[in-house]
């Protein structure tokens, strides 16, 4: 309950219109931003195909073979995560910079020279769209919610994900 205060303040001290620079200086936005990332990956799995043969913890790959990178595994594993289901955007913080631990511990947007060119803009359209959000509106969800989550393709709340939004 801490961080949509600690959001909110951030965002009330900047103007209406904030400039790229200042959305970017959202630091608490950011932390929030990411670890809904890590949590809730945006495209859970990726499919490729092996460029050449290879070999995976032991299994061998051979070059053509479809290839599947679970992203939303890999933001679970205990190994690369302390207490991987807990809500924590501290973990991104400068001084703790979980996400560092692995290359690809963190990868919502994929990695290396294939990783999604919209990153940062997308970045951008999120903490915009949560500043005016935050200067705007309060909004709850009961804590006992847990999204029926339909993975067809993406992960989307078959129910909408019912929330109260109050305008300030």
């Amino acid at each position: 309950p801490e961080w949509p205060e600690r959001c909110r303040e951030e965002s009330m001290a900047l103007g209406d219109e904030p400039t790229l620079e200042e959305l970017e200086g959202l630091t608490s936005l950011e932390l929030v931003m990411k670890e809904s990332l890590r949590l809730r990956a945006p495209v859970p799995t990726v499919a490729r195909h092996a460029v050449k043969d290879t070999v995976v913890q032991g299994v061998r790959i051979p070059a053509g073979s479809p290839v599947a990178v679970g992203v939303q595994f890999t933001h679970l594993m205990p190994e690369l995560w302390p207490d991987p289901l807990r809500f924590d955007p501290e973990r991104f913080s400068p001084e703790r910079r979980e996400d560092k631990v692995h290359r690809y511990a963190w990868s919502p947007f994929g990695g290396g020279v294939h990783k999604c060119i919209g990153l940062h803009f997308a970045g951008a359209e999120v903490k915009a769209i949560m500043h005016r959000l935050l200067r705007t509106h309060r909004w709850h969800v009961d804590p006992s919610y847990v999204a029926p989550l339909d993975n067809h393709s993406l992960p989307f709340p078959k129910d909408g994900q019912p929330i109260d939004l109050v305008r300030l």
